[in-house]
């Protein structure tokens, strides 16, 4: 179905709202078992209200998830050229942003565990995700690599996925443990791992 377009700020508003209650329904209870009158109650609308604006509760996800997707990318672009285009800086931000909304990342998690079945609705939606994620990162790092900023003795496409899967183990453990892996710490240490030191700071200086 392609985007609905509305005529009243009050549409809009209510689509708006009925993303958030199912970004945080879907983040307690997963897809699966939750019926659209749920959220319908919950986003207080009717059924048949709800289902003006999705036509049905898998329609309802993949918005939920590119939404969050846009936000994601635009935050992302946006960090990079407010730090300067500092890897671990931006690194940093991006992980405080995210931190400040769990129910995002819970949400993510549970979807993503989900979505492993190939007739799930988010499925091909996770799939391209993690794709295009690794082939945004490998770019990244062939690009640091080519301007000698990062270690070029590991193939850019390894990192990439090396960094994708200990991203996600730690979040997932933060969220089970919170603060237990002091997740902006751990992640900027391993970044500082594949980067060069500047020969000022080389322990041969």
């Amino acid at each position: 179905m392609a985007d609905r377009t509305y005529t009243t700020p009050q549409g809009q508003s209510t689509r708006e709202r009925i993303i958030e209650v199912a970004i945080g329904v879907f983040a307690s209870r997963g897809f699966r078992s939750v019926p659209l009158d749920v959220i319908a109650a919950e986003a207080g609308v009717s059924r048949q209200g709800l289902l003006y604006h999705f036509e049905s509760k898998a329609e309802l996800l993949v918005a939920v998830l590119e939404q969050h997707e846009r936000d994601n990318e635009q935050r992302g672009l946006e960090l990079f050229a407010a730090n300067n285009r500092d890897l671990i800086a931006t690194m940093r931000a991006y992980v405080r942003a995210s931190v400040e909304n769990r129910g995002l990342i819970r949400m993510l998690l549970v979807l993503a565990a989900e979505a492993m079945d190939a007739d799930h609705p988010a499925h091909e939606f996770f799939v391209e995700r993690y794709r295009y994620t690794r082939d945004g990162l490998e770019a990244r790092i062939a690009a640091e690599q080519a301007a000698g900023r990062m270690i070029d003795d590991v193939p850019p496409k390894r990192l990439a996925a090396v960094a994708v899967a200990v991203a996600d183990g730690l979040q997932l453990q933060e969220y089970l443990d919170d603060g237990s892996v002091e997740l902006e710490e751990t992640l900027a240490d391993l970044l500082r791992l594949f980067l060069k030191r500047p020969a000022s700071e080389s322990p041969d200086a």
